[in-house]
């Protein structure tokens, strides 16, 4: 039984024994904040509070709408809201310019639903991923412009299309950007420029996505309305359940707006979701009761970004903005299908990438191609690569045009950016920030590519440790967990990115019982010479090998309430386990 672990918990414990230990994972133990050892529950959750500089009454506790900042603080809002009103007034037709992933094609939606509901005339595009990529195109302004269109809005896209903006710009037509993308150096020529990132803005911390901007853009334009005496029926607060979807999605920090959006956002989606959404919840099998950021990134953002990887994001808007249930209906099994297609096609192609991998000339470079890959999976192979190898990967797949198009992921510590930068030679577009990229091969430069990005990848790494690190917030004794802890901790929620869920160790607890049921599910039952715990590790078959009943360990993982059994009920979720 456990030596330094009994009726008081924890004694005798220093920062030093767990900061640096490595896990099963191959994962470096580091603090998120101070080290905390608890050996209650209140000593854990006051720890907590402390440590991310929180109090119970905070108002982070209960995230507000009123609490959104004034969208006229947005460089460029109240030229782009007027410009927008007028158009609304003078029932001038709109077309908005969207994109293929979830940010883009939520953000066409909401601007969409919310100007048709005040008899606006809107039209929309979305891009084709393989054939038309990123961006607005010149031909699609000049399209638009001719179908009568004398506004465009876009949506998650625009900041860096200048030649769209061009194009408006000689032909009258006035084109607002809503973006959320890094500009270069100089701005498009647009009538109007929504972006937190200008270097001359940072409304809301620079944190929304490009739905979330588009947003904003409606509250404007809906607060000039009732200003003129003309407040529109429709109440913006319908659309939250998408600007949620589109943050999450998005993998935006859950801080300040994003906090409030979200939150409400699911309130929206668990109460009276819209009807795409609604039937997007049921083909995923969704407990509406149960709904958090996990439901939006594991059930429902995968289904809309189906479709435009595996056919085209117009399937996935005509969800969205559908009104009516059967044929909403219709429509989700039809994106359901599509994500069965994606898991399909992103298994097999990750599988081929990592046996090409093995036969190359530059086998630890994570560069790789085949003209058989499907455009829509290959920045889900490199992003697998990334994580399973610990360092940035290139995948690609070779379009209509003969050329290699290739697609990057990183892992924490390294710029995406900054690599293609560094390969600029070998390309003949690239684009990219600090997690993700992407960019078209040179013709026969594929070579020179893969060692330009070699070099890259070793200059970045060049004196630090780029070794992947798991942030636990304390160590905690099984005295420690308890109902009461579990619910505080569910405060926090929702929980993500710059928002984390509490992740503990418990240390040197002996397994009792451990039982391997089906699809790699581990039941363990824990005891600390005194107490027991239920623990579960979800897909754990690969993480408890060779481990049985008997055993001492230190596990780490999260505290929740075990739904499954009801009432006072918790559990132990391991994530990790401490080499010993």
């Amino acid at each position: 039984m456990p030596s330094n672990l009994g009726g008081n918990g924890l004694t005798n414990h220093t920062e030093d024994i767990w900061q640096g230990k490595v896990t099963r994972k191959g994962k470096v133990i580091t603090w998120r904040h101070e080290p905390l050892f608890a050996q209650d529950p209140l000593q854990a959750w006051q720890g907590v509070l402390k440590a991310r500089g929180l109090s119970e009454t905070d108002s982070f506790f209960a995230p507000a709408l009123s609490d959104l900042p004034e969208p006229f603080l947005m460089q460029d809002m109240k030229r782009a809201a007027t410009r927008l009103l007028q158009a609304i007034q003078e029932k001038e037709k709109i077309h908005v310019f969207g994109d293929f992933d979830c940010d883009g094609v939520s953000g066409t939606c909401i601007l969409v639903e919310a100007l048709r509901a005040v008899g606006t005339d809107v039209s929309y595009s979305i891009p084709h991923r393989a054939d038309d990529g990123h961006g607005i195109g010149v031909d699609v302004v000049q399209d638009a412009f001719a179908q009568g269109a004398k506004l465009g809005l876009s949506v998650d896209t625009g900041t860096t299309c200048f030649e769209a903006c061009r194009r408006a710009s000689e032909l009258g037509f006035d084109l607002i950007i809503t973006d959320h993308h890094l500009p270069s150096e100089r701005l498009p020529n647009a009538f109007a420029l929504l972006n937190p990132a200008r270097a001359d803005c940072g409304f809301a911390n620079r944190v929304l996505c490009g739905t979330g901007v588009a947003f904003f853009l409606l509250m404007a334009v809906w607060k000039l309305l009732a200003d003129e005496g003309q407040k529109p029926a429709y109440d913006l607060r319908q659309l939250l359940d998408r600007v949620a979807m589109a943050t999450v999605a998005d993998v935006m920090k859950l801080q300040g707006v994003n906090r409030i959006l979200v939150q409400h956002g699911l309130k929206q989606l668990k109460t009276s979701p819209s009807v795409g959404m609604s039937a997007l919840l049921n083909i995923a099998k969704v407990n509406r009761q149960k709904i958090s950021v996990d439901t939006i990134g594991f059930y429902l953002a995968p289904r809309i970004n189906a479709a435009g990887r595996m056919q085209h994001g117009e399937d996935a808007m005509k969800l969205l903005c559908c009104q009516d249930e059967i044929q909403a209906q219709l429509l989700a099994q039809v994106l359901d299908g599509y994500n069965q297609d994606r898991r399909k096609v992103e298994a097999t192609t990750y599988k081929e990438a990592e046996a090409k991998l093995k036969l190359s000339v530059s086998p630890n470079v994570l560069a790789v191609y085949d003209k058989t890959w499907h455009a829509g999976v290959v920045g889900l192979a490199a992003g697998r690569l990334a994580r399973q190898y610990g360092k940035p990967a290139a995948v690609g797949f070779v379009d209509g045009e003969n050329i290699i198009r290739v697609s990057l992921r990183g892992v924490k510590g390294f710029h995406i950016g900054n690599l293609l930068n560094d390969c600029a030679a070998y390309l003949q577009g690239f684009g990219g920030h600090a997690g993700a990229g992407g960019g078209s091969i040179k013709d026969g430069a594929w070579s020179d590519f893969v060692v330009a990005f070699d070099t890259a990848i070793q200059k970045q790494q060049e004196g630090k440790n780029h070794q992947q690190t798991l942030d636990i917030d304390g160590v905690l004794s099984l005295a420690a967990l308890h109902i009461g802890l579990a619910r505080r901790l569910t405060r926090f929620e929702p929980t993500g990115q710059g928002n984390a869920s509490c992740l503990w160790l418990l240390h040197d607890v002996s397994i009792v019982d451990l039982k391997k049921l089906k699809g790699g599910v581990i039941r363990l039952q824990l005891s600390d010479g005194v107490r027991f715990m239920p623990a579960v590790a979800f897909r754990g078959t690969q993480l408890f090998e060779g481990i049985e009943a008997g055993v001492c360990v230190s596990l780490i993982g999260k505290l929740q309430q075990d739904d499954y059994r009801g009432g006072e009920h918790i559990q132990f979720v391991v994530e990790d386990i401490l080499n010993q």
